[in-house]
């Protein structure tokens, strides 16, 4: 099926080739030729978008469609994938890539370990409204994927419930990111999405209804030394203390490193001055009876509530403090690394005014940004990149890992790294160094997705912002009720040398004009996954 592609102004100079100045595109109308008024984002462009891919060592070209809203429940989104006419096997274990045809299949790159419901080859590409930080995952898609031989197009559809921005930012994996616009119905046939052709795709499988509704953008931060963590979701912002930071070993009362601690709570409240409801509920590890952890649990909790009264003032909150015991570990397991992170004070604030703001500041405020801690691995600026070894069962192969800049939307930071393995290597195996090796039963925030939803994702890309270590954005998923980052989903492959692959990652922003990346190194890890990138610069959108 042969398609016209429209390409935006900012994609044709990206790409190479000009945008004569004053030039009227095609999709533009008479009022959308000039500029935009000032403190307006500009219009998302009517035509399909096109996206410079590497996926997993393949050079494929995206183009995406706007979004159409079918009817009052469903909205879809067309993919064109272009593979380049020379583009080769790369991969080391994909037998349906060593073919004499050398098909290429994507639904290993592009379908969700969290979404596996049947008959949709691209259900890990999801839409982002990040004005008002809402994603949408997909409920249904394409089901065939015959696989594509170099200079081989072919077309995926992919279905999400009802979109009710006009303008979104489609997240593809191992592509990028693109904003496109939101139409009607009956705008399907002048931005050249055939209706039927979807429907004839997404009539094979029922959709799952449950993903329909979109789903808050959360923050997840934890301090560089693993004292707090902070969770900030749709309705609430909850502060965790490491209770082996916060108090002496049996004991309620206040260690000196509680100082530090709740001054992470204290500025939380300040960024909600009009107040709400305050709750501070103390946990305790399974190693006593239930009476006394239950006891120790409250005066723990009352001891927290007493110091942020004397250190700052609580009037217009509603305050409670509780004790939970051990009848709510964060992990149900009785190893000295589990029991630790039940021994906890969990303190959630539920602001009047929301955790959100739509439209919020694109260039928030930077609090102290501090001495960057010394790396455990290489570094060097992002545009230059660091070379880092990828030690795995299967290679050992050098790859290189650039981030040139990020770019600022709404209250967000959208990266695409570029990892090319080195032409003399073997073969290389990203995982090791992209995704969070400290949690490899669940999540970054230590909950069980299912064993392999984000084992393979690349959420081990953190910022660093002061005291504190930024985690990819993420937010719970329905189905699953577990928390899955934004970032790709799965890197698993074994690449050639000489190969590229696109990174994409989304980042709650810290604010500054530049950022620092950085993979920490694992405990339990053989080799060495530890780098940094600094001097990242933050482009607007």
């Amino acid at each position: 099926m042969r398609r016209r592609v429209f390409l935006s102004g900012t994609i044709l100079t990206g790409v190479g080739l000009p945008l004569l100045a004053g030039c009227k595109l095609p999709w533009q109308s008479k009022h959308q030729a000039g500029s935009t008024s000032a403190g307006r984002a500009p219009a998302a462009p009517h035509g399909w978008q096109q996206l410079d891919g590497h996926i997993a060592g393949h050079h494929i070209i995206v183009n995406v469609s706007p979004i159409i809203r079918k009817d009052e429940t469903t909205s879809i989104l067309a993919l064109e994938l272009v593979r380049a006419s020379d583009d080769k096997n790369r991969t080391e274990n994909k037998p349906t890539s060593s073919t004499p045809e050398n098909k290429f299949t994507i639904v290993d790159y592009w379908r969700s370990r969290a979404n596996l419901q049947p008959g949709n080859v691209a259900s890990a590409v999801r839409i982002m409204d990040l004005q008002t930080g809402r994603v949408w995952n997909s409920i249904d898609g394409s089901n065939a994927d015959p696989g594509i031989a170099p200079g081989e197009k072919a077309t995926y559809y992919v279905a999400f419930g009802k979109v009710d921005s006009e303008q979104v930012t489609v997240f593809v994996p191992m592509t990028g990111f693109v904003t496109v616009s939101v139409l009607e119905a009956g705008s399907a046939q002048q931005a050249n999405i055939d209706l039927s052709a979807a429907q004839t795709e997404l009539d094979t499988h029922p959709n799952n209804t449950t993903l329909a509704t979109p789903a808050p953008i959360e923050r997840y931060t934890r301090s560089l030394d693993d004292s707090t963590s902070t969770h900030t979701g749709g309705k609430d912002i909850t502060v965790t203390l490491a209770s082996d930071v916060t108090f002496a070993s049996d004991s309620a009362d206040l260690a000196p490193g509680a100082e530090t601690q709740l001054q992470t709570v204290v500025g939380q409240l300040g960024q909600h001055p009009d107040g709400g409801t305050l709750t501070i509920v103390g946990h305790t590890d399974d190693v006593q009876d239930d009476a006394y952890n239950q006891t120790l649990s409250e005066k723990r909790a009352n001891a927290v509530k007493t110091r942020l009264e004397q250190i700052t003032s609580l009037d217009k909150w509603k305050t409670s403090a509780t004790g939970k015991g051990e009848s709510e570990p964060k992990i149900n397991d009785n190893s000295d690394e589990a029991r630790a992170a039940n021994r906890r004070v969990e303190i959630t604030l539920t602001p009047t005014s929301g955790t959100t703001k739509k439209g919020a500041s694109s260039t928030p405020n930077r609090s102290n940004p501090g001495t960057l801690p010394a790396s455990e691995g290489p570094t060097a600026k992002g545009s230059d990149g660091v070379t880092v070894t990828a030690k795995s069962a299967g290679s050992n192969g050098e790859v290189t890992i650039v981030l040139d800049h990020v770019t600022r939307q709404g209250g967000y930071l959208l990266g695409t790294l570029t990892c090319t393995v080195k032409p003399s290597s073997h073969s290389a195996n990203l995982t090791v160094l992209l995704t969070d090796l400290e949690s490899r039963s669940g999540n970054q925030r230590d909950e069980d997705t299912g064993s392999t939803a984000t084992f393979m994702a690349t959420d081990g890309l953190t910022l660093i912002s002061g005291t504190e270590r930024v985690f990819p954005a993420d937010y719970e998923q329905a189905d699953i009720k577990a928390h899955i980052p934004l970032t790709e989903l799965y890197v698993g492959d074994e690449l050639q040398g000489g190969t590229v692959t696109t990174v994409g990652v989304v980042w709650p922003d810290p604010g500054g004009d530049t950022v620092t990346l950085d993979h920490p190194q694992s405990e339990d890890s053989y080799s060495t996954t530890a780098f940094r990138l600094t001097d990242i610069p933050v482009k607007n959108s």
